[in-house]
Protein backbone atom coordinates (compact mmCIF):
# COMPACT_ATOMS: atom_id res chain seq x y z
CA UNK A 1 0.00 0.00 0.00
CA UNK A 2 1.22 3.51 -0.92
CA UNK A 3 1.18 6.20 1.91
CA UNK A 4 0.60 8.94 -0.44
CA UNK A 5 -3.17 9.34 -1.22
CA UNK A 6 -4.75 11.63 -4.12
CA UNK A 7 -8.28 12.39 -2.75
CA UNK A 8 -10.60 12.22 -5.27
CA UNK A 9 -13.98 14.00 -4.31
CA UNK A 10 -17.30 13.71 -6.08
CA UNK A 11 -21.00 13.56 -4.87
CA UNK A 12 -23.17 10.75 -4.79
CA UNK A 13 -25.19 10.98 -7.55
CA UNK A 14 -25.46 9.74 -11.19
CA UNK A 15 -22.06 11.67 -12.25
CA UNK A 16 -19.96 9.87 -9.35
CA UNK A 17 -17.62 8.65 -12.10
CA UNK A 18 -17.29 11.71 -13.91
CA UNK A 19 -13.35 12.35 -14.02
CA UNK A 20 -12.37 9.35 -12.44
CA UNK A 21 -10.16 8.12 -15.52
CA UNK A 22 -8.10 11.45 -14.96
CA UNK A 23 -8.16 10.62 -11.07
CA UNK A 24 -6.58 7.06 -11.64
CA UNK A 25 -4.34 8.30 -14.49
CA UNK A 26 -2.95 10.85 -12.19
CA UNK A 27 -2.56 8.71 -9.27
CA UNK A 28 -0.93 6.03 -11.37
CA UNK A 29 1.36 8.58 -12.74
CA UNK A 30 2.49 9.68 -8.92
CA UNK A 31 2.20 6.45 -7.44
CA UNK A 32 -0.48 7.07 -5.08
CA UNK A 33 -3.41 5.58 -4.19
CA UNK A 34 -7.21 7.19 -3.91
CA UNK A 35 -9.14 8.43 -1.76
CA UNK A 36 -12.48 8.92 -3.15
CA UNK A 37 -14.40 10.85 -1.12
CA UNK A 38 -18.19 10.99 -0.91
CA UNK A 39 -19.96 13.92 -0.02
CA UNK A 40 -23.51 15.68 0.86
CA UNK A 41 -25.07 16.62 -2.41
CA UNK A 42 -25.90 20.23 -2.57
CA UNK A 43 -28.80 20.45 -4.58
CA UNK A 44 -29.67 23.44 -6.62
CA UNK A 45 -32.93 25.77 -5.23
CA UNK A 46 -35.18 24.60 -8.72
CA UNK A 47 -34.08 21.18 -7.84
CA UNK A 48 -35.22 21.20 -4.50
CA UNK A 49 -37.90 23.30 -4.94
CA UNK A 50 -39.50 20.72 -8.09
CA UNK A 51 -38.62 17.89 -5.66
CA UNK A 52 -40.87 19.36 -2.86
CA UNK A 53 -44.02 20.02 -5.46
CA UNK A 54 -43.19 16.62 -6.67
CA UNK A 55 -43.63 15.37 -3.13
CA UNK A 56 -46.53 16.74 -2.05
CA UNK A 57 -48.69 15.38 -5.32
CA UNK A 58 -46.98 11.74 -4.51
CA UNK A 59 -48.72 12.71 -0.38
CA UNK A 60 -51.66 14.25 -1.63
CA UNK A 61 -52.15 10.81 -3.50
CA UNK A 62 -51.23 8.10 -0.78
CA UNK A 63 -47.75 7.33 -1.41
CA UNK A 64 -46.11 8.67 1.38
CA UNK A 65 -42.67 6.98 0.74
CA UNK A 66 -42.04 8.21 -2.41
CA UNK A 67 -42.74 11.80 -1.01
CA UNK A 68 -40.29 11.68 1.78
CA UNK A 69 -37.58 10.02 -0.70
CA UNK A 70 -37.97 13.26 -2.93
CA UNK A 71 -38.14 15.61 -0.22
CA UNK A 72 -35.28 14.30 1.81
CA UNK A 73 -33.54 14.31 -1.56
CA UNK A 74 -32.13 10.56 -2.39
CA UNK A 75 -30.92 9.18 -5.33
CA UNK A 76 -33.35 9.75 -8.53
CA UNK A 77 -31.56 6.17 -9.96
CA UNK A 78 -32.70 3.16 -9.79
CA UNK A 79 -31.57 1.01 -6.23
CA UNK A 80 -28.07 -0.08 -6.24
CA UNK A 81 -26.62 1.76 -9.58
CA UNK A 82 -24.73 4.61 -7.36
CA UNK A 83 -23.09 1.08 -5.79
CA UNK A 84 -22.42 -0.57 -9.44
CA UNK A 85 -20.88 2.40 -10.33
CA UNK A 86 -18.44 2.61 -7.31
CA UNK A 87 -17.69 -1.13 -7.71
CA UNK A 88 -17.15 -0.61 -11.49
CA UNK A 89 -14.18 2.30 -10.43
CA UNK A 90 -13.57 -0.19 -7.85
CA UNK A 91 -12.60 -2.60 -10.81
CA UNK A 92 -11.22 0.05 -12.87
CA UNK A 93 -8.50 1.36 -10.43
CA UNK A 94 -7.47 -2.11 -9.68
CA UNK A 95 -6.62 -3.39 -13.29
CA UNK A 96 -4.67 0.25 -13.51
CA UNK A 97 -2.88 -0.98 -10.52
CA UNK A 98 -3.62 1.51 -7.94
CA UNK A 99 -5.95 1.33 -4.79
CA UNK A 100 -9.34 2.88 -4.90
CA UNK A 101 -11.09 3.22 -1.04
CA UNK A 102 -14.28 4.64 -0.70
CA UNK A 103 -15.25 7.27 1.98
CA UNK A 104 -18.67 8.84 2.61
CA UNK A 105 -18.99 12.47 4.50
CA UNK A 106 -22.03 13.14 5.55
CA UNK A 107 -21.56 16.92 5.33
CA UNK A 108 -21.55 19.54 3.10
CA UNK A 109 -18.55 20.24 0.40
CA UNK A 110 -16.04 22.39 2.08
CA UNK A 111 -16.35 20.76 5.40
CA UNK A 112 -16.19 17.60 4.00
CA UNK A 113 -13.21 18.38 2.70
CA UNK A 114 -11.79 19.88 5.34
CA UNK A 115 -12.57 17.75 7.93
CA UNK A 116 -11.30 14.47 6.00
CA UNK A 117 -7.80 16.89 5.01
CA UNK A 118 -7.33 17.32 9.04
CA UNK A 119 -7.42 13.50 9.78
CA UNK A 120 -5.30 12.78 6.92
CA UNK A 121 -2.01 13.57 6.61
CA UNK A 122 -1.27 11.09 3.84
CA UNK A 123 -3.37 13.24 1.05
CA UNK A 124 -0.90 14.55 -0.97
CA UNK A 125 -3.32 16.88 -4.06
CA UNK A 126 -7.25 17.08 -3.98
CA UNK A 127 -9.31 16.37 -7.34
CA UNK A 128 -12.53 17.86 -7.44
CA UNK A 129 -14.78 16.08 -10.32
CA UNK A 130 -16.68 17.93 -12.78
CA UNK A 131 -19.84 17.57 -11.30
CA UNK A 132 -18.30 19.71 -8.07
CA UNK A 133 -16.34 22.03 -9.64
CA UNK A 134 -19.17 22.77 -12.16
CA UNK A 135 -21.81 22.69 -9.62
CA UNK A 136 -23.69 25.63 -8.25
CA UNK A 137 -22.81 24.82 -4.65
CA UNK A 138 -19.55 25.66 -4.91
CA UNK A 139 -18.65 29.24 -5.76
CA UNK A 140 -15.67 30.57 -6.43
CA UNK A 141 -15.48 32.62 -3.05
CA UNK A 142 -15.74 28.81 -1.06
CA UNK A 143 -13.06 27.85 -3.50
CA UNK A 144 -10.88 30.40 -2.79
CA UNK A 145 -11.07 29.78 0.66
CA UNK A 146 -9.87 25.57 0.57
CA UNK A 147 -7.27 26.58 -1.82
CA UNK A 148 -5.63 29.01 1.05
CA UNK A 149 -6.78 26.40 3.97
CA UNK A 150 -6.47 22.86 2.57
CA UNK A 151 -2.43 23.59 2.15
CA UNK A 152 -2.36 20.72 -0.60
CA UNK A 153 -2.65 21.44 -4.42
CA UNK A 154 -6.51 21.35 -5.65
CA UNK A 155 -7.54 20.28 -9.17
CA UNK A 156 -10.54 21.25 -10.50
CA UNK A 157 -12.09 19.79 -13.80
CA UNK A 158 -14.50 20.75 -15.94
CA UNK A 159 -16.67 18.59 -18.45
CA UNK A 160 -14.76 19.43 -21.18
CA UNK A 161 -11.87 18.79 -19.74
CA UNK A 162 -12.62 14.99 -19.20
CA UNK A 163 -13.92 14.72 -22.92
CA UNK A 164 -11.40 16.05 -23.95
CA UNK A 165 -8.89 13.46 -22.13
CA UNK A 166 -11.43 10.44 -23.29
CA UNK A 167 -11.07 11.63 -27.52
CA UNK A 168 -6.71 11.74 -26.75
CA UNK A 169 -7.37 8.41 -25.23
CA UNK A 170 -8.95 7.32 -27.67
CA UNK A 171 -6.88 8.56 -30.87
CA UNK A 172 -4.01 7.32 -29.21
CA UNK A 173 -2.09 5.27 -31.33
CA UNK A 174 -4.23 6.42 -34.00
CA UNK A 175 -2.09 7.36 -37.35
CA UNK A 176 -2.25 11.37 -37.64
CA UNK A 177 -4.70 12.20 -40.72
CA UNK A 178 -4.50 15.78 -42.18
CA UNK A 179 -8.11 16.98 -42.99
CA UNK A 180 -7.72 20.36 -45.41
CA UNK A 181 -9.99 22.97 -43.70
CA UNK A 182 -13.01 24.49 -46.15
CA UNK A 183 -12.62 27.76 -47.38
CA UNK A 184 -8.53 27.51 -48.07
Amino acid sequence: MNTRQLLFVTYRNEQIDEGISYAIELAKAMAEDIVLLLVRNGRKASELVNDLMAGVAFAEAGEEQTALQLAAGEDREQPGSIDRKITEMIVASSKAGVRLEVQNMERDLISGIRTFLKGNQSIDKVVLSPAVTESEALTTKDLNRLVRSASRPIVTMTRQSVRAAREARAQKGAPMRYVPSAGF
